[in-house]
């Protein structure tokens, strides 16, 4: 590849052009398509950067199948590192319209039933230690692998590109020898049928990493140097794309979940703090609390949703207070923390483990009842298709809490064969609202 003044800096070392021509070589070897994995960090960045150089350099005849770049959002990652995630996605995916390139970059989040509030708050799993660390498969492999899984069934078979490197962890370089085989480029998804797996930046240092994303002009315009800063700031490294569960823990990296009690301390957060970033501090003390309250006595229920005796699940007392203890932290922080339709999952799931059917409403009042919500703004507690389903409310004179429920129960029921009980459940709704 040929490099002009325009996209370098200074004079690169010799593994760019090893890699690009290395990404040619496959990219072109069969008719399957990528799926790229992009977390925002270091080695997910200097990934598809290298794919992007690699397609700019390839004659446009040439480009003759799809890049599929996902970004899996928990929907816990911390909010400014959200909103960094979600402005390079965007910048991505305009340049690669703007150079015809055959790249479509996707977001990619969990089911609405697997997502962290719903299950810890909703359905009372502990919070995530590392013997159960039950995050990591709803909110991240499912996800990814729903996606992937999609595009074997359209298209036939898939090549996943993954940023990890044998440099980056103990752990990581252990998993990926297990998988190696000698002599051939792509290796077999242990778990994921028709998809093999690409690793080609594996044997990068950490300083060539950094020489590339320094020296190299981002070719969507991303800000590389800020994501410099980002690492300078904290410790740690960044979580990979998961696609299976070999994939070490997350909860010492920025690039994490802001809520990960998998870690006992999280440093990564706690330097950040240090180093200037104070708004994440109510954050790491809620954090704490998480991984706090998991071994109250108090806070659990004696039996297991298995129905063995043990510890169990948060306790419907514990379960209210950390939503409502969730509520207040959005509300200082000026952030949403939970989706509106978590709290309608949670709502539901509440209602039928026997609660009140208005005890997340209760809460949510509770809290932000001191302050009225000021004409005009838009309540954080809801999502964009709720405060859309209110306005309609609103004008027509209908009450808001019948209606959103109605859509709770009907998705809820609308994906099962037999819907047996929904029209007494629908009944009962629109009789409590009149």
């Amino acid at each position: 590849m040929e490099l002009t003044a325009n996209n370098i800096k200074q004079k690169p070392t010799n593994f760019i052009d090893d890699i690009i021509e290395d990404l040619k070589i496959a990219y072109n070897e069969d008719s399957k398509p990528w799926v790229v994995g992009f977390s925002g960090g270091k080695d997910s960045t200097a990934l598809v950067q290298f794919i992007f150089y690699m397609l700019m350099d390839l004659p446009e005849r040439q480009r003759h199948k799809k890049v599929f770049v996902i970004a899996s959002d928990t929907l816990v990652e911390m909010p400014s590192i959200e909103e960094r995630l979600i402005r390079e996605v965007a910048l991505m995916q305009q340049a690669a319209n703007k150079k015809n390139l055959p790249i479509e970059v996707h977001r990619v989040y969990p089911a609405l039933h697997d997502r962290f509030w719903v299950t810890l708050i909703g359905k009372g799993y502990p919070s995530p230690v590392p013997r159960f660390r039950w995050c990591t498969e709803r909110l991240k492999i499912n996800p990814t692998s729903k996606f992937i899984l999609d595009k074997v069934s359209q298209i036939g078979s898939v090549v996943i590109v993954l940023g990890s490197r044998i440099s980056e962890s103990s752990t990581r370089a252990q998993v990926m020898e297990a998988y190696r085989i000698e002599g051939q480029r792509f290796r077999p998804h242990a778990n994921l049928p028709k998809a093999w797996v690409f690793m080609p930046i594996q044997h990068l240092s950490t300083t060539e990493v950094w020489d590339y994303l320094l020296t190299v002009d981002n070719p969507w315009g991303g800000d590389n140097d800020g994501l410099a800063m980002l690492y300078k700031m904290a410790s740690g490294g960044e979580c990979p794309m998961v696609i299976d569960e070999t994939t070490p823990p997350c909860g010492n990296s920025r690039f994490g979940c802001w809520t990960c009690t998998v870690v006992e301390r999280d440093k990564s957060m706690e330097s950040l703090v240090a180093s200037g970033a104070e708004q994440f501090q109510p954050l790491l003390d809620f954090r704490d609390y998480l991984r706090q309250i998991r071994y109250e006595d108090s806070a659990r229920m004696n039996t297991r949703k298995n129905g063995t005796v043990g510890k169990g699940p948060f306790t419907y007392e514990a379960r209210q207070d950390l939503l409502k203890r969730l509520l207040q932290l959005q509300k200082e922080v000026g952030e949403i923390l939970i989706q509106g339709d978590e709290l309608a999952a949670i709502r539901e799931m509440w209602a039928l483990e026997g609660l009140p059917v208005d005890m997340v409403d209760r809460i949510r009042r509770h809290v932000y009842e001191e302050e009225p919500m000021p004409e005009g703004k838009e309540n954080p507690a809801l999502s964009k298709e709720e405060q859309l389903l209110e306005e309609v409310c609103k004008e027509y004179d209908i009450p808001f809490e019948m209606m959103r429920r109605l859509r709770d129960l009907e998705e809820e029921y609308g994906s099962l064969r037999r819907r047996h009980g929904l029209p007494e459940l629908m009944r009962e709704t629109v009789k409590n609202n009149v």
